[in-house]
């Protein structure tokens, strides 16, 4: 096992902890500018696609952990606002927490899959390849579900 220096270890908790605060302060940004609607979801977007990769390449040999926590931190946020401003209820929930863990997870995931595949052999690549893309298939068709679902109780 190899021993990582102190400082190394600690600037690696700090953007974990970053990761996990990610959530908070990019609402906190989002009432402060007073992004509604839209325009929030093009921020949640943003943050998804720049930010949380930018955190998961720093975070040195916690990249998955630290990628994980970001996406999260954020569903939390934004589950927690929703639930906050009474905008949804009941089943909605799961499909809000769900929904918005795979849209963060798959916008954020292009640079966390590279630096897994990266040191992979070509035949090891395909096949981490083809795991990766029906992992990503299942989870937008289990979004998709979820959401048809909530819409069919809500009408109701």
């Amino acid at each position: 096992m190899k021993n990582w220096p102190l400082d190394q270890r600690v600037r690696e908790w700090l953007i974990a902890a970053g990761a996990v605060a990610i959530g908070p302060i990019f609402l906190g940004i989002g009432y402060a500018a007073n992004l509604m609607f839209g325009l929030a979801a093009a921020a949640f977007l943003w943050v998804c696609a720049v930010v949380v990769p930018l955190l998961t390449y720093a975070s040195g040999r916690l990249k998955f952990l630290v990628w994980q926590l970001a996406v999260l931190s954020l569903v939390l946020s934004d589950v927690g606002d929703n639930l906050r401003l009474h905008a949804i209820q009941g089943q909605e929930i799961l499909a809000v927490a769900f929904g918005s863990w795979t849209l963060g997870t798959l916008i954020s995931s292009p640079l966390p899959i590279y630096m897994l595949m990266r040191p992979l052999e070509k035949r090891q690549r395909i096949i981490v390849g083809l795991i990766i893309a029906v992992a990503a298939l299942a989870l937008y068709v289990g979004a998709g579900l979820i959401i048809e679902a909530t819409r069919h109780s809500a009408t109701r």
